[in-house]
């Protein structure tokens, strides 16, 4: 029996949970355009109830339409909802966990295009992310919405929720109306702490009043609004007061909002720290007596049993993590830890999709979002399946045909699995690729896969093994355009630095500022060399998650890293460079010059097979080049669709 105080029952309100493991509320983009709960939804949230968690509380459910912040959004505005509803809940009672849902209403951190109509807010003040400046909500239309909230209770009852979580964090309505950031109103709900306070405090009261004095609640509060005139540590831990005081069950606490999301604090990137909201749960658990929630990059059951045995929190919300891996309780629970596929907090799949309106997936796990497609345990007929390429979606490829029971061989030229996982490891602050990789390998050693490297795969080869299904992983290689005196002695590849294939001395320039070139100019100013990037467009790492972005370019600032935006390169010289920028012609001293200029696909193998094997796929930057994520996502599909 596990003595893991993680797997003890624990109480919210009059109901127990089975452990003290919480699904986080996490908002996936997977409902109808009506919000109405589809088979794709049930699908993602079976999965999830069959591996062991105690508690589910569903995403961010908009109280009323004005209120949507996301396009596919679940909504409990309508009674038209509870049907679906219900049947989530019956899931996760099935599995022997409670479930929940949080209601939400977005305020001013929404968009006409998502609504069709302009964001309502405290006060008329533009949103710094969104980018639009909300309507005032007048006085007499306060009420409505807090009647908004009220009857979403009462319709989560009737769908046979345990409980409902208030949203009160993240810089949404509630928030706004709390902050002196968002809400400089002169009425009742404006100015003083009271007055702030007062919207929260007579949603509360009329969800009792609707949904019952029992039904129990969880307010959802971000510890620090982490702006300049935002929420602080001190200001919630009065409102944690006021709200224990108001019979409220438990409190749930991360940290941030859509102005300070670049920080990295509200969705934990991978150059964050594990648990970095924890220290602000244990401050409220200090200063109230009901139960406290601590979330935010708590990837492992060690740091989770940690956060409860020293009492900064008494449950453990995870978000991501049960993306990765549904299962991560059930093997926590069987001390299987080395099992856990964690969360590498890589945002490809998940956030940086949903803040584009996309649904949301999971870079490592590509069975997210396709639950039903996925549902098959293994193939109906066994075939062999020959892999050629190691790199991430080869890799998977390999895993999820052995999973499906097929004869899998993969052959890898290089003398090791990986492709450009090395590279991606090797940058600063990226070490969640590593973790990856390794977990990887460890599965493919555990399925016993047949690996063969330093082994290329040309057509004899792939012929002579005389596959049912080729799936072609074979990646993509680094952009050399036409540029005079790119293929000079002083010119390598960024990608070979990383992995130490090729050296650098002097004076660097790096040739590309998107999310690649900006990792490798902090890889060698760290080594210590003056490092410029030159850049055509007007932003550096452009193409990196949100977050990532901020905080790379922050160290590269402090670091003394110099930007050349607007800037082309015309030739590369022994010494130097030509440039030209709005300023004209320019010459920059460089001793060496790295390119990070792009991939493009390696599709070499996959022309020269048409039409010579029975079945044909090509995966990954082989097809096109882009991210790690569509790489898992189509060498797992690669063989589903088989």
């Amino acid at each position: 029996m596990n003595k893991m105080k993680l797997f003890t029952p624990g109480k919210i309100g009059s109901i127990e949970t089975k452990n003290r493991i919480f699904m986080a509320p996490m908002v996936r983009n997977y409902a109808e355009p009506d919000g109405v709960v589809n088979d794709k939804y049930i699908a993602h949230w079976t999965r999830i109830a069959r591996g062991g968690v105690g508690c589910m509380t569903l995403e961010a459910s908009f109280v009323s339409p004005e209120g949507r912040g996301f396009a596919r959004q679940i909504g409990i505005h309508d009674d038209g909802t509870i049907k679906g509803l219900q049947k989530l809940t019956a899931e996760s009672h099935k599995q022997g966990a409670i479930a929940g849902v949080q209601l939400h209403h977005a305020g001013r951190q929404t968009s006409e295009n998502i609504t069709g109509e302009s964001p309502v807010a405290p006060s008329s003040i533009k949103d710094p992310v969104m980018g639009e400046t909300p309507r005032t909500l007048e006085s007499e239309e306060i009420p409505k919405i807090i009647e908004a909230y009220a009857v979403a209770a009462e319709r989560a009852r009737a769908a046979e929720f345990d409980y409902i979580e208030v949203h009160a964090a993240h810089g949404y309505l509630i928030t706004q109306f709390l902050s002196p950031f968002s809400n400089t109103r002169d009425d009742d709900y404006g100015g003083s702490f009271d007055n702030r306070f007062r919207f929260l405090l007579k949603t509360i009261d009329a969800i009792r009043q609707k949904a019952g004095e029992d039904f129990p609640m969880i307010v959802r509060l971000s510890g620090e609004e982490l702006v300049e005139g935002g929420l602080t540590m001190e200001d919630t831990l009065e409102i944690a007061g006021r709200l224990e005081d108001l019979a409220v069950d438990a409190l749930h606490i991360s940290a941030g909002n859509y102005a300070s999301f670049p920080q990295g604090y509200m969705i934990q990137p991978m150059a964050i720290q594990d648990g970095p909201l924890v220290r602000m749960a244990a401050r409220v658990k200090e200063a109230v007596s009901i139960p406290v929630i601590a979330v935010g990059k708590i990837r492992s059951p060690e740091l989770a049993e940690k956060v409860l045995n020293s009492e900064k929190a008494d449950f453990i919300a995870l978000g991501r993590p049960l993306l990765t891996d549904p299962d991560w309780p059930l093997k926590a629970m069987e001390n299987r830890d080395t099992e856990i596929n964690r969360c590498i907090a890589c945002n490809q799949g998940c956030i940086s999709r949903l803040f584009v309106q996309d649904d949301v997936w999971c870079t490592i796990n590509p069975e997210v979002s396709r639950e039903q497609r996925f549902e098959r345990k293994t193939a109906p007929e066994k075939k062999k399946v020959l892999v050629a390429g190691g790199g991430p979606g080869g890799m998977q490829a390999a895993i999820t045909a052995a999973e499906q029971g097929h004869e899998v061989v993969l052959l890898e030229k290089q003398n090791r699995l990986g492709g450009q996982l090395h590279a991606a490891a090797a940058a600063p602050h990226r070490i969640g690729w590593e973790e990856l990789l390794q977990y990887m390998i460890q599965k493919i050693h555990r399925l016993e896969i047949e690996v063969r490297l330093n082994s290329e795969a040309t057509v004899e080869v792939v012929k002579s093994e005389n596959p049912d299904a080729v799936i072609v992983a074979t990646g993509s290689t680094a952009s050399s355009p036409p540029i005079e005196g790119i293929s000079n002695k002083n010119v390598v590849q960024g990608r070979d630095i990383l992995v130490g294939q090729a050296s650098v001395k002097g004076k660097v320039i790096v040739a590309g500022g998107g999310a690649t070139g900006a990792q490798v100019a902090e890889f060698l100013k760290d080594k210590g060399h003056p490092v410029t990037i030159v850049e055509m467009v007007e932003e550096i790492a452009a193409d990196a998650a949100q977050s990532d972005g901020y905080l790379l370019i922050k160290r590269l600032e402090e670091k003394g890293v110099e930007f050349r935006i607007r800037t082309r390169i015309m030739e590369i010289r022994e010494k130097s460079i030509l440039v030209e920028s709005d300023k004209g012609e320019e010459e920059l001293k460089a001793d060496t010059v790295v390119l990070c200029l792009g991939s493009q696909p390696d599709n070499s193998l996959g022309d020269a097979l048409k039409d010579k094997v029975p079945r044909l796929v090509v995966v990954g930057d082989a097809l096109e080049a882009r991210q790690v994520t569509e790489a898992m996502a189509e060498g797992a599909l690669a063989v589903i669709e088989l």
